[in-house]
């Protein structure tokens, strides 16, 4: 999900901007393009960012668009959730704290020796799915398929399952 006026391969923070996202690069080191496996993860990430919210502005939809991806290689994640925690020395926590701590997490697994695509962890907005944060190296490794209006008719049943999901409503 991404704004219309980027492209959907956007890779943040937009040059000569601070940080924003949680694995971001905290110091402009590498840009790190958010994904959700599946389309459900990226409607909570991008528009359910307050707990709570009952509703969802139209004015919102009609400013994002929804891509869809192919994979077009093997992408080397780094699982930071179930026994992939373990294997890295980090509990949950690690995916969910404050931004300086992810940010310090993404730039140590980004520069890591074995050179790790990105990484895939639960997502904070709905944890029944998973979230990719890929890095900016990568980029060759997922080709972009589609990409619609979240408002598009074609779209519509897709929405009215978020919005169900969700229990929210669309003003």
């Amino acid at each position: 999900m991404h704004r219309i006026g980027h492209g959907a391969l956007f890779f943040s923070p937009p040059p000569g901007a601070p940080p924003a996202g949680r694995w971001d690069a905290p110091a402009d080191e590498f840009g790190v393009c958010y994904l959700g496996e599946a389309s459900f993860v990226a409607f909570a990430e991008t528009l359910l960012r307050k707990p709570g919210e009952s509703v969802v502005e139209s004015v919102e939809l009609q400013a994002r668009g929804m891509a869809r991806f192919r994979v077009q290689r093997d992408l080397r994640l780094v699982a930071l959730h179930g026994a992939g925690l373990a294997r890295v020395g980090a509990t949950a926590s690690v995916c969910t704290g404050p931004y300086a701590v992810t940010r310090a997490w993404s730039l140590a697994l980004h520069e890591h020796p074995e050179r790790p695509d990105g990484i895939r962890y639960r997502a904070r907005h709905d944890d029944d799915g998973f979230a990719i944060a890929l890095f900016d190296r990568a980029g060759d490794g997922v080709r972009e398929l589609e990409t619609r209006g979240l408002l598009a008719p074609d779209g519509a049943g897709e929405l009215a399952a978020w919005l169900d999901r969700y229990a929210i409503g669309l003003v």
